[in-house]
């Protein structure tokens, strides 16, 4: 399947009204730069392994030292899940916030296993994806494939989907601190197994479980930021807006493109270093 297959009228506006060429999407294939979801990689045929040829990046100079957030109240730190088979299982059974009551499927996250160019992180998850366990379904699945194919990312379909927060909130609320505490462990154990080469978070909520800092999306938005491994080298990290409030909100889109072209651009800078 080609991107423009997954895009729907609406999207195709929205590239245009930020001044994008589209129809070169009309001839590329979404293995050369299209993040696609799990769902449409069945639907194609198209295998969800990684991209061959894959090349380690240096982290950018200059980066924002993270804060460490609080740990959620009277929450002891989950065991460490081997590998993601593992903590897929774990995250299933987690009981951790009060979450899990209310739950239909916990979306610990999908695509790239293998050391993927980018882990993409989400604020929580919809509805599709509570009911499918899958993260980025929906018209925010098709808006974000759509986003990282216009800024022709390099290795954009080497990519694994998480959320900072696994488990849906009744009436799509914004997830309190202690949720994003009690989630926090979960998510720096899928980095740690996955060792991503760029971090892209999505929203305040996902930029400040990452990055570990207080200030609000204005200040954090594009990068380069850093995520601290417990073992390994810090990983650069970049932050935009989330499909979901770019679907309600259009005058962030343009905000949003930049962004996307200023990780594409430091991107292929670190890669020339």
């Amino acid at each position: 399947m080609k991107p423009r297959a997954l895009l729907r009228p609406g999207q195709l506006a929205w590239l245009a009204e930020i001044g994008l060429d589209t129809h070169w999407l009309a001839e590329r294939p979404a293995s050369d730069g299209a993040c696609v979801s799990p769902a449409a990689r069945a639907e194609s045929g198209d295998p969800a392994g990684p991209a061959p040829g894959l090349v380690r990046v240096r982290a950018p100079a200059g980066l924002v030292a993270p804060q460490a957030p609080a740990p959620a109240p009277g929450a002891g730190a989950p065991a460490d899940c081997p590998d993601l088979q593992a903590l897929g299982q774990a995250v299933s059974a987690c009981s951790r916030c009060e979450r899990h009551a209310h739950r239909a499927l916990a979306v610990s996250g999908s695509g790239t296993a293998g050391q993927p160019y980018y882990l993409i992180v989400g604020e929580q998850p919809g509805i599709e994806d509570d009911a499918s366990g899958q993260p980025f379904q929906g018209d925010q699945g098709r808006l974000l494939a759509a986003m990282l194919a216009a800024a022709r990312l390099p290795h954009a379909d080497s990519a694994y989907l998480t959320y900072a927060v696994k488990c849906r909130a009744v009436g799509g609320r914004e997830p309190p601190p202690a949720d994003v505490a009690a989630c926090l462990p979960w998510l720096r154990q899928q980095i740690a197994l996955l060792q991503p080469r760029w971090i892209l978070a999505l929203g305040r909520v996902a930029a400040r479980a990452v990055i570990g800092s207080d200030a609000d999306l204005d200040e954090l938005r594009g990068g380069p930021h850093r995520y601290v491994p417990d073992q390994g080298e810090p990983i650069p990290v970049w932050v935009t807006h989330q499909p979901s409030s770019l679907l309600v909100r259009s005058a962030w889109k343009a905000e949003a493109w930049r962004d996307l072209a200023g990780l594409a651009q430091a991107v292929r800078e670190s890669r020339k270093a």
